[in-house]
């Protein structure tokens, strides 16, 4: 029989302290919540807000396309894309084959966007101004280099 070794204390301490999966997700929660509370007169989640700038961006988008912008699981998709869907804020039609559905934004959909940008650089700008503009800008650019990283080691799996 194996005998299981526990883990050293201060290697647990090192996990939390720099792990990149922790402290992403840590903050993530934090600022998800911050645009949450600031998007809820609106009655948008702050994913769903990001789904309607992403369709705002193009006539249409497909389903496919969106999620690899986004880097979202396609069934998370779905179901956020269903609910913004039955609210009337996007479209959903059949693409060129019976496999792509393509999703456009819809006139209410637009209108609620234009409800909830005021609040988003409201946030943002407190967000700024709380860490420093060049740092918040610099974080930015940072969380875009690690999201990048991370999707090329997705594409080549660690053995």
């Amino acid at each position: 029989m194996k005998q299981v070794v526990s883990p050293m204390p201060e290697e647990l301490a090192v996990v939390g302290s720099c792990c990149a999966a922790f402290n992403v997700r840590k903050a993530s929660r934090v600022i998800t919540r911050l645009y949450a509370e600031a998007f809820a007169p609106i009655g948008v989640e702050p994913t769903q807000f990001m789904l309607l700038v992403a369709c705002a961006r193009q006539e249409t988008v497909t389903m496919g396309a969106l999620a690899g912008r986004m880097s979202m699981d396609p069934s998370a998709l779905a179901r956020n894309i269903t609910i913004l869907e039955r609210r009337g804020l996007v479209r959903i039609a059949p693409g060129a084959d019976r496999r792509v559905r393509d999703i456009s934004i819809s006139a209410k959909g637009r209108k609620t966007l234009s409800r909830a940008l005021p609040r988003w650089r409201e946030v943002q700008t407190r967000l700024a101004e709380r860490f420093g503009e060049d740092s918040f800008r610099s974080a930015v650019e940072l969380m875009k280099g690690i999201a990048r990283a991370g999707e090329a080691l997705l594409d080549h799996p660690l053995s």
